[in-house]
């Protein structure tokens, strides 16, 4: 594992604790987004909110998570790897569900088929973002190979029409 540089450090620390500290007042403020009808508006929203948060199934409860795009593309992982967990629950049954920001979307959750071919870009956007986030010192957790392996595409579950 990489060695954490002291330097991005004292530079991403202070940015991660002013945004972590006024995101609940941010939050606050905001309204419901309106609910996504195609893939490319849950990325849109997903881009937009300031949380994400996941929940395996309609019972459990949310977490807060992670999400990247990736052209409409919407992606997750783990960075903790216990059983039983959200991502097993995930694989055994692929419904569930995010909120973002105070929206709840009904999604399935699967492991893409091109996995290996869309790694580098899912990588990609985790450094941008948690570069964005003034957390950079969280990259090498993101993208290694464990991490590599749970990533998940999260999918606009289609409606029942009746």
């Amino acid at each position: 594992m990489k060695r954490l540089n002291p330097l991005e450090l004292m530079v991403d620390l202070p940015k991660l604790f002013v945004r972590q500290t006024i995101q609940p007042l941010r939050l606050s403020f905001r309204k419901p987004l309106t609910q996504p009808e195609t893939q490319a508006d849950l990325a849109k929203l997903v881009d937009h909110a300031l949380a994400h948060e996941i929940r395996a199934g309609f019972t459990h409860r949310f977490i807060t998570l992670l999400f990247v795009t990736v052209d409409e593309r919407v992606f997750c992982r783990r960075y903790q790897y216990t059983e039983p967990s959200w991502h097993g629950v995930f694989l055994n049954d692929p419904a569930g569900q995010v909120k973002l920001d105070k929206t709840v979307v009904t999604i399935n959750a699967h492991v893409p088929n091109d996995l290996a071919s869309i790694l580098p870009a899912i990588d990609a956007a985790y450094a941008g973002k948690l570069e964005q986030l003034g957390a950079r010192f969280l990259l090498d957790g993101a993208i290694e190979p464990r991490a590599q392996q749970s990533t998940l595409e999260l999918k606009l579950a289609r409606k029942i029409s009746g």
